[in-house]
């Protein structure tokens, strides 16, 4: 076949394979908006380093937009989660060696990972409301907590593991009174028992705010640098 034959042809399946992969995302409030709170999480695990998770959420566009970053190694991760004002997320991407993104399409979450040509999509089954969780970000686990709050009762989600593509149930307890050692002193908090497939993770806060949480079984632990310098150490 002659040279020219080939370069067309090539051309032409390129031409179909860009027109055939899906645009960029139209998701309201994805830039711009108001900061109203950033902080940094110290994130523990068993055996490791500490790292450090910055975070801020933003109001933007009639929705809010919780930003992330951190550092794994050499690796930095950011991710941004987009959320309606009832705390419901609508949107999730994480950026890093294997991006991966969450929406909602049809009432149904639909993860999207790899990009170009290794672009994947899977909808998965499962009924609102939904909670996303990233695979290593604190920022998800702080809108799921500001919806436990919100809702002050036990509640039962569907929830999203945007690296796994799959979907669990999370069940959350209503909360319960906690003191939290801070210095001298023993500050006030709520703890939430959360129940996520097989695994319990605990959430403190004190308000909205997300003070820290832990995951025993898995020995991670992580807390709000501003307000718990010295860790997440339950008072007696």
């Amino acid at each position: 076949m002659d040279l020219w034959r080939i370069l067309l042809i090539g051309a032409v399946v390129a031409g179909v394979v860009l027109l055939l992969l899906p645009g960029p995302e139209e998701v309201p409030g994805l830039v711009g908006g108001v900061v109203v709170e950033e902080g940094t999480y110290v994130v523990e695990r068993a055996g490791q380093n500490p790292i450090e998770e910055t975070f801020s959420l933003w109001v933007a566009d009639g929705v809010y937009r919780v930003e992330s970053a951190l550092r794994v190694g050499t690796q930095k991760v950011e991710a941004i989660l987009i959320l309606d004002r009832e705390w419901n997320p609508l949107y999730y991407a994480e950026k890093g060696q294997a991006p991966v993104s969450v929406r909602i399409a049809a009432g149904r979450p639909r993860v999207t990972s790899g990009s170009g040509l290794f672009r994947r999509e899977v909808t998965l089954v499962g009924f609102p409301p939904y909670v996303f969780l990233g695979v290593e970000t604190v920022g998800p686990w702080f809108a799921a907590h500001r919806y436990l709050q919100a809702q002050a009762h036990a509640v039962e989600v569907t929830a999203v593991l945007s690296g796994k593509r799959t979907a669990i149930s999370l069940i959350g307890s209503a909360p319960e009174p906690v003191g939290l050692v801070v210095g001298e002193r023993t500050l006030p908090a709520e703890v939430y028992h959360v129940r996520v497939g097989d695994g319990d993770v605990w959430l403190y806060g004190q308000g909205e705010l997300l003070l820290g949480g832990s995951l025993p079984g898995d020995g991670w632990t992580f807390y709000l640098k501003e307000m718990l310098p010295d860790g997440l150490q339950i008072a007696p």
